[in-house]
């Protein structure tokens, strides 16, 4: 079991060793490695930080500098997925049935959303199985 902020698993699409800083990076790439190295993991999914906000230099005080932002984020992600507690499979099949459009809405105001790759990721999610 693995507790994982929900907009996380949107993150994980886009990333591309790109972060806030070095301890930030090596601490994303390590739990989004070891997240979809196992489809059968059972996330426990909360709007609260999580593990990859540990390292995060917006972390202020237990609460995220956009937290308004990531809250939104979440609790759409918490509904749409209907589960607080999933495997990371189910997730990304249920999340494959996310329309663009809203895609784009939750994210775009996302800091590392101009740089393209999270929509590239998401719309490779939708064309190709994630795990084999």
């Amino acid at each position: 079991m693995f507790n994982l902020r929900p907009h996380h698993l949107l993150c994980f699409l886009g990333f591309r060793g790109l972060g806030y800083n070095d301890a930030f990076t090596q601490n994303f790439a390590n739990i989004r490695e070891n997240i979809l190295s196992k489809p059968g993991l059972t996330l426990t999914l909360e709007s609260l930080p999580d593990a990859i906000c540990q390292q995060c230099p917006e972390l202020t005080e237990g609460f995220c500098k956009n937290e308004e932002m990531v809250v939104l984020k979440d609790n759409f992600l918490l509904n749409f997925l209907e589960d607080r507690k999933i495997t990371v499979e189910l997730a990304y099949q249920k999340l494959k049935a996310l329309e663009e459009s809203k895609f784009i809405t939750l994210c775009q105001d996302c800091r590392w959303y101009p740089l393209g790759f999270c929509l590239e990721g998401f719309r490779k999610l939708k064309s190709t199985p994630l795990f084999p």
